[in-house]
C-alpha cells in the first residue's frame, strides 16, 4: 500500500500554505484516483475515495477490495470545495461516504457527472440533488 507523502494535519497546512496569483495552479493526489486542485481560489476535486466503504463492502466476498493508497485525509476536514467531479459511476468514483461529509463541510457545492448517467448518480444519492450538474 502507498503511503502519501502528506496526510491529515500535514496536508491541510499544505492547502492552507498554497496561495498564488490568479493564475497559480496547485494539484494534490488523493491517492486512488483522486485529485484536489486549487486554481484562482477555487478548490475542485477529481474522483475523490475518501472512505473505506469498498474495503468493508467486499471484504467477505471471493473479490476482497484492496486500496492502492492509504487514506490521506477524512473528507470532513476538506473546506473550500466548490466543485466535484464524479467521472464514471463506480463506487470508488461516487462514493457516499466520501461526498456526504465533503457536503457537510463545502455547502453548495456542484458535483459533476456524465450526463449519461444522471439516473443512477441520483438514484444512489451521493449528495442532495440540488447539488448536481450532469
Amino acid at each position: 500500500m502507498i503511503v502519501p507523502a502528506q496526510k491529515d494535519d500535514a496536508l491541510l497546512a499544505d492547502l492552507a500554505a498554497a496561495q498564488g496569483g490568479a493564475h497559480t495552479l496547485h494539484v494534490w493526489w488523493l491517492g486512488q484516483s483522486g485529485f484536489l486542485v486549487q486554481w484562482n481560489g477555487q478548490r475542485m476535486l477529481f474522483d475523490p475515495y475518501l472512505s473505506d466503504s469498498l474495503t468493508r463492502k467486499y471484504a467477505a466476498t471471493d473479490k476482497p477490495h484492496v486500496r492502492m493508497t492509504e487514506r490521506c485525509i477524512d473528507p470532513a476536514q476538506l473546506t473550500g470545495i466548490t466543485r466535484v467531479t464524479a467521472s464514471h459511476v463506480h463506487t470508488d468514483h461516487l462514493d457516499a461516504e466520501t461526498l456526504l461529509p465533503l457536503a457537510s463541510a463545502n455547502r453548495g457545492f456542484r458535483l459533476y457527472h456524465p450526463s449519461p448517467s444522471s439516473a443512477r448518480c441520483r438514484s444512489a444519492r451521493p449528495v442532495p440533488p440540488s447539488n448536481f450538474t450532469a
